[in-house]
């Protein structure tokens, strides 16, 4: 029985690509490769943590949906025991984007445009956006999603080949399209951010810092905050 995923995960689930054997990263309870299993969209996956714990639940998990024979555990730091044989979707969500830059960095074998990789951050998608870019990575869609209460973004990204261009604004709003599902509820979140910065670039004396932070935030506002033009 298919059962549902919450909103992020839904997200991810999204972006993967049909047909295709997944790798899933930090899988914890391995719930997003089975349910891809099991909806049909992934024909084998491989699970992979750095810790035994979710490892033995993801295999208690596995043998409960009857996916076991399609769904590999790998006790792995990031994708340091995995190959391109592996999967060509890779799925890293749940982390801080700093770690997943980290473990896309260190895989030299993602440098491959067949390869697909569905990224989503819980903290500092801004570094992640433009640490993709400097490695030659391009983001082709992001999408947002409400979870918990919280707001994050996921998207899809392929290597390119050379570092990518980007505006003022991408580090921070990335590929989401203003009036998009949840885009606007995003932006209220950067910019809540970006005004604590703002304000201590101003005690700190930084007036130049808070001027451009301040630029940036009437930018995303014109730009994605569809009630708020001012």
């Amino acid at each position: 029985m298919l059962f549902s995923l919450g909103p992020r995960l839904a997200l991810c689930a999204q972006l993967v690509r049909p047909g295709r054997a997944l790798i899933d990263v930090g899988t914890d309870h391995a719930y997003l490769p089975i349910w891809l299993l099991l909806s049909g969209k992934s024909p084998r996956a491989v699970a992979c943590d750095i810790n035994p714990g979710p490892l033995e639940s993801a295999a208690r998990h596995a043998k409960q949906y009857g996916v076991a024979d399609r769904l590999a555990l790998v006790r792995s730091d990031g994708l340091k025991k995995l190959g391109p044989e592996d999967g060509d979707e890779i799925v890293i969500a749940g982390m801080g984007g700093e770690l997943i830059l980290e473990i896309v960095s260190q895989a030299s074998w993602l440098r491959d445009p067949a390869k697909r990789l569905v990224l989503q951050p819980m903290s500092t998608p801004g570094r992640l956006r433009l640490g993709l870019s400097a490695l030659g990575f391009q983001v082709l869609e992001e999408f947002p999603a409400q979870d918990s209460g919280k707001i994050y973004s996921a998207f899809s990204v392929a290597y390119a080949g050379q570092p990518q261009p980007a505006g003022e604004l991408y580090p921070y709003m990335g590929r989401l399209t203003p009036g998009g599902k949840d885009v606007e509820k995003y932006g209220e979140k950067v910019i809540l951010g970006l005004k604590k910065q703002a304000l201590g670039a101003g005690h700190r004396g930084d007036r130049e810092k808070q001027g451009t932070l301040e630029n940036v935030i009437q930018e995303i506002q014109r730009q994605y905050l569809l009630g708020d033009k001012a």
